[in-house]
């Protein structure tokens, strides 16, 4: 290093000590007298603010090494990753820089970093190094002064397991204390504890007991087990240092062993399932709550805790006492966990092979007589709020079912018919469900049990598979728009002048149904959560786009009908737009342009019939023409009726064929009297 040599020597000395390692600090003379003292200047003199000690300077290499000390030292879960290109200079100014106390290195957008602060976004935890204010490192010290460590994602545990089983064991040990401030540290530190515990486990659903690690085998070993005073209970008498601490202390562990009861009581009542989504859920929350007491009681046999409870039962301490009332009632409680699990278990196994929706009868069937034998046989479940659980629960598991057979990739995609069957098929299951359980507990439950009713709400029962149900017609609802505004092959059919601008049209209306599809399949997460409120915005946007969509084919197939001038043009045009039909008002629409071209062909036909007329009386070769009158009037005839087979027919077409047939039949007959005449040279007028 370059440093002047007094700066040097006094570095050096201060490297030298490594016993302790908050102690490292560049040279400030204090007088301990005066420490905590703040001195008034006298009068006439200048206030000198006193300046800030100098920072070491160090070589290149130096700092390489250090540098190095703290890469090596840095905990990450991934391989072969590089550090930040900036993150050698920020550790080198921590040791250049002696005011910064934290350092850290993290990882985060896939490489290494290091901060002069606790990172806020730190996903996967950090390392961090600390020192006292302006305490020097240097090669030569780090590794023996260096306070470190790693904390991961879950900071809450990692302080808790760090105060709980370091910090807790050391201070609860020290004799540094002053007697007046024993207690309200080791009080104020077991209460930390206590809450930290609580909002780790409680999430988790555990309840763990804090075990305060006091000296309570020194401080008890010879104590009088009749000195009330130790509760409490005669403050004024008067007593040494010693009981005085060995009240304090048992004052702290009854504060311990009344949130045991409050644990205790908490994980003894059985709590409301907000969110059933099948058997298997009701079945889970058991196992936790089996697990759980279970786990309590083996910590209540611990050794500790049962010396605590012994020592507060021997001064006859009342919390005490209602912590073996509750020991038989965490007891009750496991045996009533036990008694739930053997009849969940059972009808677990068999919702698990419910063929549903293919044998939807037998299943439902079934499983409600199974509902029924648990409703008859526990005792927990014999109440009408809990046995209302169960039957949610199938009707939960039931849709859960339906769910897994739609494949919504198929009914918004590729194939939107066989999706509409699909739906179709789990409503018609939701219905029989529906209808059986109606059945059973009118006709079963009464033959049951006759001083038993079983009076469960049907609304809240089926709430699901109502919402379920209207879902499924939501996609029904998507899926026939699919059939009728999706892509058709039929492309260069419109005929007309203006064909490849409707087609171009029809291409436009194409594309707009899909961006708007588009946004229905990117929520098809959604689609199914009966739970959820975003899914009636989406239904709701799509259709208001939906008939938006249907308006310009509305006006599409006007456009395409004003230039229609004839039959073939009408029928080519129907057979582009066929697809509309399957949609109730483009049906209604273009049944009206099916009676627009029954009408050209009406025209046709009164116009061929004054032709023929007004043809005969004029020309010599009538019966030509009179032929070829007839067979354009044949022709347009079978072109029309040709697509009756899949256009369909109508009152009014009905109307023109008898028209058609007795106009035909009176050319025709005109034409063979015609040919009569040309025959025998009579003429007829």
């Amino acid at each position: 290093m370059i440093v002047k040599k007094e700066q040097k020597s006094e570095i050096l000395k201060k490297s030298d000590k490594t016993m302790d390692t908050h102690r490292e600090f560049l040279d400030m003379d204090t007088d301990e007298e005066d420490f905590g003292h703040q001195e008034s200047p006298d009068a006439g003199e200048e206030f000198v603010v006193p300046s800030e000690p100098e920072k070491p300077i160090f070589s290149e290499k130096d700092l390489i090494a250090l540098v190095k000390y703290v890469k090596d030292l840095t905990i990450y879960s991934c391989n072969g990753v590089s550090w930040n290109e900036h993150s050698d200079e920020t550790i080198q100014e921590y040791f250049k820089n002696p005011s910064y106390t934290v350092l850290t290195t993290f990882y985060d957008k896939d490489e290494l970093n290091a901060t002069l602060d606790i990172p806020i976004h730190a996903s996967k935890g950090f390392t961090y190094f600390l020192r006292s204010s302006w305490q020097i490192y240097t090669p030569e010290n780090f590794l023996k002064t260096v306070s470190f460590g790693s904390i991961n994602n879950n900071i809450k545990s990692n302080v808790l397991k760090f105060v709980e089983n370091m910090y807790a064991p050391i201070v609860l040990h020290s004799e540094d204390y002053a007697s007046f401030l024993r207690n309200d540290v080791f009080l104020n530190l077991h209460e930390f504890i206590v809450h930290l515990m609580e909002e780790v486990y409680k999430p988790m659903g555990r309840t763990i007991l804090y075990v305060p690690k006091e000296r309570l085998l020194q401080t008890f070993l010879k104590s009088d087990t009749g000195n009330y005073f130790l509760l409490g209970t005669n403050k004024t008498t008067a007593i040494s240092e010693e009981d005085e601490r060995k009240r304090k202390l048992v004052d702290r562990l009854e504060k311990v062993v009344c949130f045991w009861i409050r644990q205790i009581r908490r994980a003894t009542i059985t709590s409301t399932r907000r969110q059933i989504n099948n058997i298997q859920d009701e079945v889970d929350y058991w196992n936790a709550k089996h697990s759980n007491l279970n786990h309590l009681c083996t910590q209540l046999l611990n050794t500790e805790v049962r010396l605590i409870i012994d020592i507060l039962k021997n001064l006859h301490s009342p919390s005490a006492s209602e912590l073996e009332k509750l020991t038989i009632h965490i007891d009750a409680r496991l045996e009533e966990a036990s008694s739930n699990l053997m009849y969940l278990n059972i009808l677990l196994r068999f919702c698990k092979n419910l063929n549903i929706p293919e044998d939807v009868e037998n299943s439902v069937t079934e499983a409600l007589l199974l509902i029924l034998f648990i409703w008859t046989e526990s005792s927990f479940y014999s109440t009408k709020r809990n046995i209302k659980i169960l039957c949610r629960a199938l009707s939960s598991q039931i849709m859960e079912q339906c769910k897994r057979y739609i494949k919504l990739d198929v009914a918004l995609g590729s194939n939107p018919e066989m999706g509409i069957q699909m739906l179709e098929k789990c409503i018609f299951c939701c219905n029989v469900y529906k209808t059986i359980y109606d059945n059973v507990m009118i006709n079963v439950t009464c033959r049951i049990n006759l001083n038993r009713k079983w009076d469960i709400n049907q609304q809240e029962v089926f709430s699901k598979i109502n919402i379920f149900k209207q879902r499924c017609y939501d996609v029904i609802e998507i899926c026939e728009a699919l059939i009728v505004f999706g892509r058709d092959v039929k492309i260069g059919l419109i005929g007309g002048p203006n064909g490849t601008e409707y087609e171009a049209y029809l291409r436009e209306i194409e594309s707009l149904f899909y961006e708007n599809l588009n946004e229905i399949i990117m929520a098809r997460d959604i689609v199914f959560d009966v739970t959820g409120s975003i899914w009636f915005i989406k239904i709701k946007q799509f259709r208001y786009m939906d008939l938006q969509l249907e308006n310009m084919v509305v006006n599409l197939i006007n456009d395409i009908f004003k230039n229609v001038k004839n039959i073939e043009e009408g029928i080519e045009a129907i057979y582009v737009l066929q697809k509309f039909k399957k949609r109730e008002n483009l049906r209604e629409l273009l049944q009206k342009k099916w009676i627009q071209i029954w009408k050209i062909f009406n025209n046709e036909i009164e116009y061929c019939y004054i032709s023929a007329i007004n043809r005969s009386r004029e020309e010599t070769d009538v019966g030509v023409t009179l032929l070829c009158i007839l067979q354009y009037l044949r022709n347009q005839h079978s072109i029309i009726t040709n697509a009756l087979d899949w256009i369909g027919n109508c009152d009014f077409g009905n109307c023109v064929l008898q028209r058609y047939e007795h106009v035909v039949d009176v050319i025709d007959k005109r034409r063979k009297m015609f040919n009569i005449y040309n025959t025998d040279g009579t003429q007829y007028i």
